[in-house]
């Protein structure tokens, strides 16, 4: 019983390790997208056709990537006991 429950406990701190990894991952997205948004509206963007679609492109893999990170998010906040 005593292992049981210890092995349920690891089971449980590597969940929790892992919701915080994602958490990580979301705002190093988040500080990417904000660089590109800054790029396009007061760098080379401003000024590149050609950076500023890239930056653009770049901003929607990132908010795709997010968005994948919230649904992980989500569904190992269910199985935690």
């Amino acid at each position: 019983m005593f292992i049981q429950n210890l092995t349920l406990m690891k089971t449980r701190m590597e969940k929790l390790e892992t919701l915080t990894q994602i958490e990580e991952y979301i705002k190093h997205y988040e500080n990417l997208i904000d660089e590109k948004q800054w790029s396009n509206e007061f760098g080379a963007g401003q000024v590149m056709q050609s950076i500023k679609n890239i930056n653009n492109h770049d901003i929607d893999i990132f908010t795709r990537c997010i968005a994948r990170l919230n649904e992980r998010f989500g569904k190992l906040v269910l199985t935690l006991k």
